[in-house]
């Protein structure tokens, strides 16, 4: 059987949250998977460069698995990445902006009030998990049954001075 390959590409719009004080940002863009397709959200700092970010290539070593705390995750790396920085960008669920640090959030992007943020989020990386071949519902160990996937990003991480507010329309 083939490696499944999801494929992410980052948009050239934002939404915002507040959080503890704090604006933060998600970038808006889209994750394919076997014809399916979901809303992201990557979180980053409008003015100034932060977060650590995926850069446009092929992560071979992809793998998709139960996260005690996150839920269902992918992995890019899986630990072989140049730094723990990058190791430690995953992709998984969340709803707006401060709900990531660099990691990327599939679901569907909705109006929520004066603001916009992902609804159905873990259901999102179920229906990837199903798609990769993962059976459904089940919550193996890291290091058990994990599904090697292409994790695949197809662009840079925009000029942030070319970005424009997410409308929701």
């Amino acid at each position: 059987m083939a490696t499944t390959v999801v494929s992410y590409t980052r948009g050239s719009t934002y939404i915002t949250n507040l959080h503890d004080g704090t604006v933060c940002y998600g970038l808006v863009g889209e994750m394919v998977v076997g014809g399916l397709t979901f809303d992201t959200i990557e979180r980053f700092a409008l003015k100034h460069l932060d977060f650590v970010h995926l850069a446009a290539q092929d992560y071979m070593s992809a793998v998709m698995y139960w996260h005690s705390k996150l839920g269902r995750v992918i992995n890019p790396w899986n630990g072989t990445g140049p730094n723990s920085r990058q190791n430690n960008i995953l992709i998984h669920r969340g709803t707006k902006p401060s709900h990531f640090e660099g990691c990327i959030g599939p679901g569907l992007l909705e109006k929520k009030g004066s603001a916009n943020e992902l609804i159905y989020a873990p259901e999102a990386l179920e229906l990837i998990w199903e798609m990769c071949g993962g059976v459904p519902d089940s919550k193996p160990k890291w290091s058990q049954n994990a599904l090697q996937v292409v994790f695949r990003v197809t662009n840079e991480f925009p000029d942030r001075s070319t970005l424009t507010k997410n409308t929701g329309e």
